[in-house]
């Protein structure tokens, strides 16, 4: 669905940049956890779940700062409504609003 004028969410640059500052220091606390996960026995099963884990939430935040000045970021990838600037502090790769992911969780679909 193209994006109208209605749909675009406009956040402040102080917004955007308080988003970027914390999705960045999460992406760094990631790659040094993840480094020194890559170099401890990987293979204690919970070891491996803990850098799965890890390494997903690094890909997500790292998708979240190259969307972050995209005119469809803050905009629910299923109901089209905005994102509240409040979740997205909470959750910077947040892609659905609350509700919408609430219904997800319930219906045992993937999150965030």
């Amino acid at each position: 669905m193209p994006l109208t004028a209605s749909h675009m969410h406009y956040f402040t640059l102080e917004q955007r940049e308080a988003l970027r500052r914390q999705l960045e220091a999460r992406a760094a606390m990631l790659r040094g956890v993840i480094g020194e996960d890559s170099v401890a026995d990987l293979t204690a099963e919970p070891a491996f779940a803990n850098l799965e884990r890890e390494l997903a939430e690094l890909r997500e935040v790292e998708t979240a700062l190259a969307r972050l000045h995209e005119p469809d970021f803050g905009i629910c990838g299923d109901c089209g409504g905005d994102i509240p600037f409040s979740r997205l502090q909470a959750a910077p790769g947040a892609i659905r609003c609350a509700a919408c992911q609430g219904k997800r969780e319930r219906a045992g679909g993937p999150g965030r």
